[in-house]
């Protein structure tokens, strides 16, 4: 087998950009709640505000800032473009991204003279693997997903999952408390600033909130560069799984 490792950039299409759009937002809408989001069909000669509705952009803002992330579309001129451009149907939206970005090609590796996708997915997902600094020559085709999921979750929900838009399953984080804690030390800071600036009054409100927190700060150090407790992508257990789900929807170049 011919391994090949780079994956070919193209100009990007309408119909990808709108299923980057569709997979993203899902993806996000599903993180912030415990059941996931009505499903809006969209195609794109639906109005945009369908597609807007689809993806819960409630603004321009919104918009303006999941489309520049998601694209990478930093440094172009995305923010004039947008508020200015006449834009009516979902096709004028993708339009827009699709001329400023591009979308990914999977070379085809070829076994005994026959070219094979998922042999191929499965050396793309590692590139991108090894391009986050990951120790890839140990993965293999049966190798179990879990413990590279932890540690590279942003991997597999941006550059992996934007191989095949919309075929990767619903996924399932537990982050091991690390939200929890982190949303409790903010919540932390406004008791804090009071014992501060009125320490005559309430010394012991201070002295709780400051132990508290330093407790806290401890229990929390290192939680930024910590693992995931757990990452599950549906009934996907191995690479194998992975690579033969990519190639079903993936586009591929010889």
């Amino acid at each position: 087998m011919k391994r090949l490792s780079s994956i070919v950039e193209v100009p990007a299409t309408p119909e990808y950009v709108l299923a980057v759009l569709l997979d993203h937002s899902r993806r996000g809408m599903g993180a912030l709640s415990c059941t996931h989001p009505d499903f809006i069909p969209v195609a794109l000669d639906s109005p945009v505000e369908t597609l807007f509705e689809a993806c819960a952009c409630d603004s321009g803002d919104d918009i303006f800032y999941s489309t520049l992330q998601w694209f990478d579309l930093w440094g172009t001129d995305w923010f004039d473009v947008l508020f200015t451009s006449h834009i009516e149907t979902t096709l004028d939206f993708c339009e827009l991204i699709a001329s400023r970005t591009t979308m990914p090609q999977i070379p085809l590796v070829s076994i005994c003279g026959q070219n094979c996708q998922p042999a191929s997915a499965f050396l793309a997902v590692r590139s991108l693997l090894a391009a986050e600094g990951a120790e890839v020559s140990e993965i293999g085709p049966s190798s179990l997903l879990k413990e590279y999921t932890r540690y590279y979750t942003d991997a597999f929900l941006g550059p992996i999952a934007r191989l095949a838009p919309g075929a990767l399953p619903d996924v399932e984080i537990d982050d091991g408390g690390k939200f929890r804690r982190e949303m409790i030390r903010r919540f932390l800071h406004l008791p804090l600033m009071i014992g501060f600036l009125f320490v005559s009054r309430f010394p012991v409100l201070l002295l709780f909130c400051l132990i508290f927190y330093l407790v806290l700060n401890l229990d929390t150090w290192g939680d930024e560069k910590a693992p995931n407790a757990r990452v599950d992508f549906g009934e996907l257990r191995t690479f194998r799984d992975l690579s033969e789900l990519i190639a079903q929807r993936a586009a591929f170049q010889a």
